[in-house]
């Protein structure tokens, strides 16, 4: 069987600005301190070597220390060398740092244990060893970690091996009850690296989302949902939408038969994907276009922490969509004029405009002008220019200035 830490090692001495040594530097003035590098940098190192592909770039670093992750933040700012900027920041609930050395971000972690003691609910956190600090990561391929001291490769659940079989694989039983986001990193890595999911991490999957969802207590009439589930989801569709294809991922999710996470109301069709695409070339909110048309919108809006705003905007969509299905003809010779008049009128949100191109609703294409052109023209005149043809301030200038506006409105339509 081939070794990996001589791989590892080298390539890790590569990192830019001399980082590796100077971390060997904080471990030799900290005596017993143990640093090691752990996650995607070592897992895609190791994909790159195993699997022969010089595409895959690993870019951001995660270093976990038995120890003080600020001191040791603060040593490399201190010591670091020639760069231009070198930020800390500090997030002392889980006891990490995020320091970005010009383009270069590193997650830096003090070892630590969770304890999950209810489903979904934030877990109890205390210091631990670097070993520990494994146990409480998602898949196997992610808890790869190299210890920096004794160039040793900790590889507790067999995440090389699964990485040969391109096996995304959970690390225990308990693992989506605890967190059910880690289904969401699961789709992402099947998708991202091609792998599939094991058959006991499938198993796994869809029977804890059979139960889906959770309910954390019932109060004043109302649902109460654990809130840590919707913050940790809603991060993940975040960080997906800006750097992965989230039609492929809801694909993903949708053939392992776990869609109720985000929405059983989803119907994945040519539609659906099309809608995914739009709504990320619009820069609209994807997690309002994944639950625009759940049957229980209420329910998912609680349990998805929406806020007011985009509970507004959900409700303008339904409303719009029903109303244009239900008046056809009424709206079929609207001018460009008519549509802005409609849209800034009924005072609609810019982001229900959005959903409602996405979904490819009638005249979807007159929103979408709106959207991108008659929004931004303005009239031929303003109320200075009006007052010194003699117009009085007050109600009909604004009229005038509309009416001007609507006219260039029209007349660009012609075009």
């Amino acid at each position: 069987m081939e070794k990996y830490d001589l791989y590892l090692y080298e390539e890790l001495l590569n990192i830019p600005h001399n980082l590796y040594s100077l971390i060997n530097e904080y471990i030799e003035l900290n005596k017993n301190v143990k640093i090691a590098f752990v996650g995607g940098y070592i897992r895609d190192l190791l994909i790159k070597r195993i699997h022969k592909l010089n595409s895959i770039n690993p870019i951001d670093l995660d270093l976990v220390i038995e120890g003080s992750a600020i001191s040791l933040a603060k040593f490399i700012k201190k010591n670091i060398k020639d760069v231009e900027i070198c930020l800390i920041k500090e997030f002392e609930i889980y006891n990490t740092v995020e320091l970005n050395i010009n383009n270069l971000k590193i997650d830096i972690a003090s070892a630590r244990e969770e304890i999950y003691e209810a489903p979904g609910l934030n877990p109890i956190v205390k210091k631990s060893t670097i070993l520990q600090d494994l146990k409480r990561r998602d898949i196997s391929i992610n808890a790869i970690a190299f210890e920096i001291s004794s160039r040793q490769i900790y590889d507790l659940f067999e995440g090389i091996n699964h990485i040969k079989k391109k096996e995304i694989h959970l690390l225990h039983k308990n693992s989506i009850r605890d967190d059910p986001s880690r289904l969401l990193r699961c789709a992402k890595y099947a998708s991202r690296l091609n792998f599939e999911i094991t058959q006991s991490s499938l198993v796994q999957s869809q029977k804890t989302i059979k139960s889906w969802p959770w309910i954390y207590e019932y109060k004043k009439n109302r649902f109460i949902f654990p809130p840590g589930i919707s913050i940790r989801i809603r991060m993940e569709l975040s960080e997906i939408n800006k750097f992965d294809n989230l039609s492929k991922i809801i694909s993903v999710l949708n053939s392992w038969q776990v869609m109720d996470l985000l929405n059983k109301d989803i119907k994945m069709n040519p539609k659906f994907i099309r809608g995914l695409h739009w709504i990320k070339k619009l820069d609209g909110k994807e997690i309002l276009y994944l639950i625009k048309d759940s049957k229980s919108n209420e329910i998912l809006c609680e349990r998805l922490f929406i806020n007011k705003k985009d509970r507004k905007i959900l409700n303008e969509y339904n409303f719009i969509k029903s109303k244009f299905e239900q008046n056809k003809e009424k709206y079929k010779y609207f001018s460009a004029s008519n549509w802005t008049a409609f849209i800034e009128d009924n005072n609609l949100d810019p982001e229900t405009i959005k959903l409602l191109i996405s979904e490819s609703i009638l005249f979807w294409r007159e929103l979408f002008r709106w959207l991108f052109i008659y929004r931004f023209i303005k009239s031929s005149k303003n109320g200075k220019m009006l007052k010194e043809e003699g117009w009085e301030e007050g109600k009909n200038i604004g009229d005038e200035i509309k009416r001007l506006r609507y006219i260039n409105i029209d007349n660009y339509s012609k075009h």
